[in-house]
């Protein structure tokens, strides 16, 4: 039974109470039973008209034909209109935003496509190395591995994957990691663009200058001449973000079962290579090719010694008293002989050398 207003009520049982008219004239004007009526009668003598107050708590209230009518007439009127816009023109208030779209998915008005005031202007660079894109995808979770985050770069021109690559954690090193091995490969991108997290951009104050440090990535951008874009929002880097959508759907799922790190990799890399070469695109300037046929490596280039110096990263860490230092997160034994003195590591980014430090070139030197 619908709820009727309280006004409604009280002028019917007081006409009945003032005997003006029948029990049965009263039900059917309220649009309810004679019991129902006489139950009225019952509290309105009892408590007064007051207590013919409905106090059902429910939010479930029948929508009239005629209503429903009105609402589909707003929205094709207006297919830009939203629920609430529509709820409001029509003055029902009684009925939640979800119902309206219920309603329009019930009259095939869910999907109507509106025209934009402002189109979407799509953007690709205009040749290849004018512009990478760098992001870490979402954490994922493998059942027998853990938690994984795939840290990549592509070319935006060509779609192209420069460099990617699986880890445990998602910290500034491994970002550094990806872009040395894409430079040494491929050479110098004119700008790179990325978001504003933390290991792509310094958001720390220091001094009283309130000026910015800077990451180990933004310092080493410099160095070498390429410059940063941070972008504000997803959108922003779509050719990145809708890549991630694909390798969820096409690698993921299909390799969620691998135990460990050098397994992922291994199938990613073969994935990687397939993907250049085999995946047709028909994004904006594509026309039907693979990233391969229009990827070309960079003419901006550095020599690998001069590079390989350039990117070396000079840290300095306390020696413990059981002769290890702590880098990223994991303790290191080092060569006895140095415990609770600070020591300075250089160290390149390649992962030879940062995935074994017994591999790696590491220049000591005593605090003076």
């Amino acid at each position: 039974m619908k709820k009727l207003s309280l006004e409604l009520k009280q002028n019917a049982i007081g006409k009945l109470l003032r005997s003006n008219t029948t029990a049965k004239e009263i039900s059917k004007e309220l649009g309810c039973s004679r019991q129902t009526t006489y139950r009225y009668l019952s509290k309105v003598v009892k408590n007064g008209l007051g207590s013919l107050q409905d106090k059902r708590k429910s939010n479930h209230h029948k929508l009239s034909r005629k209503q429903e009518l009105e609402l589909v007439r707003i929205k094709r009127e207006g297919p830009w209109r939203s629920a609430r816009k529509t709820l409001e023109i029509s003055n029902i208030n009684f009925i939640s935003e979800r119902w309206v779209q219920k309603i329009w998915a019930k009259h095939n008005l869910n999907q109507l496509n509106t025209e934009r005031l402002k189109p979407i202007v799509r953007f690709v660079a205009k040749h290849p190395n004018d512009l990478w894109q760098a992001d870490i995808m979402g954490r994922i979770h493998f059942p027998f591995l853990g938690d994984g985050y795939l840290i990549a770069n592509i070319d935006d021109h060509s779609r192209f994957i420069l460099g990617g690559k699986w880890f445990s954690r998602q910290t500034q090193i491994n970002v550094f990691r990806v872009w040395y091995h894409c430079l040494f490969q491929w050479g110098l991108p004119k700008d790179m663009l990325q978001d504003k997290g933390s290991q792509y951009k310094a958001n720390t104050k220091y001094g009283q200058t309130g000026e910015y440090s800077q990451s180990t990535y933004q310092h080493y951008a410099q160095i070498l001449g390429i410059g940063l874009i941070f972008a504000y929002k997803a959108r922003t880097k779509g050719k990145i973000e809708r890549f991630w959508r694909f390798v969820q759907r096409d690698f993921v799922r299909e390799n969620l079962k691998v135990k460990s790190f050098y397994e992922l990799n291994k199938a990613f890399f073969s994935w990687q290579i397939k993907f250049n070469e085999e995946f047709k695109s028909d994004g904006l300037g594509m026309n039907k090719r693979t990233p391969a046929d229009v990827y070309q490596p960079s003419e901006r280039r550095k020599p690998k010694g001069e590079l390989q110096e350039l990117l070396t990263i000079t840290l300095r860490r306390y020696v413990y008293r059981d002769s290890s230092i702590s880098l990223f997160g994991q303790r290191y034994k080092i060569p006895p002989g140095y415990i609770s003195c600070r020591i300075w590591l250089h160290l390149r980014g390649d992962s030879v050398f940062l995935e074994a430090m017994n591999k790696v070139i590491c220049k000591f030197r005593l605090k003076a």
